[in-house]
């Protein structure tokens, strides 16, 4: 579906939702769990919209027990549309809300939608998943490494901050989430797990780049919308579906991250940091899953226990107890070489390493929870 059509369909919404004569027959909001998919699509991105939207709606069902709502800015004027099941018309995504063009990559934003869902549909449970560009905690206005979205990005934006930071993300978040969904990349790192502690109980995120389409969301509501979310299903199609292509396209890695478990992790590293001697002049032995050839994130488990190996079942037994699920292909793809790069370690989380070579991300780095709870960035001696 093309972005005219994205419109026409938008505008379709429209006129069901807001120009009939009679109301809407809305069901009543479900207790169970009320999901919102943050599409922050305002970029090279604006077609999956409509895509998601109509992939999310052609699957929806009425023996779903909860609330779907979708923000989309994809240009133009942002909509939040709930997709439901009505008894006249059958499955619908009806637009509830039309904005004037705004940031959504400003935390504002996000604070005001997430406000709304809970206010329209009240549940015992909230979920988020979020679709946009990303490069996890670093900052967005970095001269350095790589082309940086941080998390969300709006190129269409007037303001001058078009990204979000890591920090703003998470205080944006008014209210105690059952999970977030990143399909973006570079979030599966623990600085950005640890950021959001307080503000999620699970993380499904990937620590390299995430291919388009991203995540299977024709089936994505059925495991989410059960009295337990199911993210190891969702994980696990997710990886499958990529799993299953050839060439440059097989190429995937998730996790799924529980973060009542991080405090434990952080006392490990801590440890870790504090004993082992830490000097690595070649950072070519410990996995990376940088863009293209630039070293940025690297492999959480592998670093620990090259560091120190004396201490290699404690470490891993705190990683297990974070990551519940983790699957990868042989390889991931990055944009910036546009190669395949081999995967020989993957515990489920990526970290940052400070290094001479990106002095801001150094600076920045000190100022993350994670730095400060395991003395991270003093490690590299």
């Amino acid at each position: 579906m093309n972005f005219v059509k994205y419109i026409v369909f938008v505008l379709f919404c429209c006129v069901l939702s807001g120009c009939r004569k009679d109301k809407p027959d809305y069901p009543p909001a479900s207790a169970n769990r009320t999901v919102l998919v943050y599409l922050g699509v305002d970029n090279n991105f604006r077609k999956e919209a409509a895509e998601k939207i109509e992939i999310l709606t052609n699957n929806w069902n009425k023996s779903i027990d909860g609330n779907l709502l979708v923000y989309a800015d994809a240009g133009g004027k942002p909509v939040l549309v709930h997709i439901y099941h009505s008894s006249r018309r059958g499955v619908v995504a009806d637009t509830i809300k039309t904005y004037e063009p705004e940031n959504s990559a400003n935390p504002a934003t996000l604070t005001r939608v997430l406000n709304t869902v809970k206010t329209y549909r009240p549940a015992a449970s909230y979920g988020l998943v979020v679709l946009s560009h990303g490069t996890g905690w670093l900052p967005a206005k970095m001269s350095a490494p790589i082309g940086l979205k941080s998390i969300i990005l709006d190129t269409a934006t007037a303001e001058p901050d078009n990204y979000m930071e890591l920090a703003d993300f998470a205080q944006a978040i008014p209210y105690k989430l059952d999970f977030i969904i990143f399909d973006v990349c570079f979030m599966g790192a623990v600085e950005v797990a640890y950021e959001l502690k307080e503000k999620a109980d699970y993380i499904v995120a990937s620590p390299a780049e995430v291919l388009v389409p991203g995540f299977v969301y024709s089936s994505m509501m059925r495991h989410l919308f059960k009295r337990e979310p199911d993210l190891i299903s969702v994980s696990r199609e997710f990886y499958e579906y990529y799993d299953n292509l050839s060439g440059k396209s097989r190429s995937a890695n998730v996790s799924v991250i529980k973060t009542s478990a991080l405090d434990a992790l952080a006392q490990v590293v801590k440890e870790v940091f504090a004993e082992a001697n830490l000097s690595y002049e070649d950072l070519n032995s410990i996995q990376n899953f940088g863009y293209g050839n630039q070293k940025i994130y690297f492999d959480l488990g592998d670093y620990l226990k090259k560091a120190a190996p004396e201490k290699q079942e404690k470490i891993e037994a705190a990683i297990d107890q974070c990551v519940l699920y983790k699957a990868y292909t042989p390889s991931y793809y990055s944009d910036g070489t546009n190669e395949l790069h081999p995967i020989n370690a993957f515990s489920g989380l990526a970290v940052y390493i400070p290094q001479a070579a990106y002095p801001e991300a150094n600076i920045a780095y000190g100022d993350l929870k994670w730095s400060n709870a395991t003395g991270s960035i003093d490690a590299i001696r």
